[in-house]
């Protein structure tokens, strides 16, 4: 495993062991909750609910990677050693991922998804209602665990066939299209789950228009890269189905 340059001591990688471990047992236990309560009428809601859950982990890494992007420093206390350097050495090394192990990978998403997945027990499952938010809630769940794994398939040069037709049929992350996000100055394109969300996000101008909010209203500055820009995001935007290779990977 290459060296890193940020905090990952045994201590946080054993807290994301457990992490991952009781994830998959709320997902699990959830999933058959929502299957005993499911009536014969249900089967549409259960679907709905999964693609929901689906799109609300789109926007929620989105909502992350922004965050991860534009605010904070290296010194920031809590998180910026273990949520904010690594956020911005991603840029600098967008492979870097790549050598990391299934646990590394994942195992942060597991840490902020476990209270979640827990509190959606809290949900009554007797009702249809209440069938569809706790399924969505599971649907979230699983789909945030599987973010950051398939945003390390992003990157990598070799994924099993199966993987690659999910690349590029768009169920998930694609390479091409976050090659958009990883073109200077790396200000679109931050959903990272399907990243269906990146092109209305990006057409309605959505995060330019939340740091002009967060500055204006708690009068805190994006942070910038300092790097020159790049291709016209929408010329790479339109030209995703065609093999498009951004300068950060090259």
């Amino acid at each position: 495993m290459a060296q890193r340059t940020y905090d990952y001591s045994r201590t946080h990688r054993a807290l994301e062991i457990i992490a991952i471990t009781a994830l998959f047992s709320l997902v699990g236990a959830g999933m058959w909750r929502a299957w005993v309560h499911a009536g014969p009428g249900d089967g549409w809601w259960l679907a709905a609910a999964v693609f929901t859950g689906y799109l609300l982990a789109d926007f929620s890494s989105g909502i992350v990677h922004w965050m991860g992007d534009r605010y904070g420093t290296e010194s920031t206390p809590l998180v910026g050693q273990t949520f904010v350097k690594p956020f911005r050495e991603h840029h600098t090394d967008p492979k870097g991922m790549t050598r990391h192990d299934f646990v590394e990978t994942n195992g942060n998403n597991s840490i902020v998804t476990v209270p979640l997945m827990a509190a959606a027990w809290l949900i009554p499952a007797t009702s249809t209602l209440g069938l569809f938010l706790f399924a969505t809630v599971v649907s979230l769940a699983f789909w945030v665990f599987a973010t950051n794994q398939f945003h390390k398939w992003s990157h990598e040069t070799d994924v099993p066939a199966v993987v690659s037709f999910a690349q590029r049929t768009g169920l998930i992350l694609g390479v091409h299209h976050h090659d958009v996000h990883h073109t200077p100055p790396y200000e679109t394109y931050y959903c990272i789950t399907s990243g269906w969300l990146n092109w209305p996000l990006h057409k309605i101008k959505f995060w330019s228009r939340a740091e002009a909010f967060v500055e204006r209203v708690l009068g805190v500055p994006a942070w910038r890269d300092a790097v020159p820009a790049g291709p016209d995001p929408e010329e790479l935007i339109q030209g995703e189905s065609e093999p498009t290779k951004s300068p950060s990977l090259a």
